[in-house]
């Protein structure tokens, strides 16, 4: 399904924020990792995902601090 394969493909590419930031904390890429966090909670199809609805409410409230 193209719309669950775009969740995930945001899913993915948040990932590899987060791996990064890991590695190489900055202001900047904390700002990228909130922007997509909005992006996958605002997708049309996000109340249909499995993923944790309230792990990416706690995600976005801590990345929103950092950034």
């Amino acid at each position: 399904m193209k719309i669950f394969s775009e969740i995930h493909q945001l899913e993915d590419w948040l990932n590899i924020l987060i791996t990064t930031y890991k590695e190489y904390p900055s202001n900047s890429l904390a700002k990228v990792i909130t922007y997509y966090i909005e992006r996958v909670t605002r997708h049309d199809d996000f109340a249909f995902i499995k993923t944790n609805h309230c792990h990416y409410a706690t995600m976005k409230k801590y990345w929103h601090n950092v950034s």
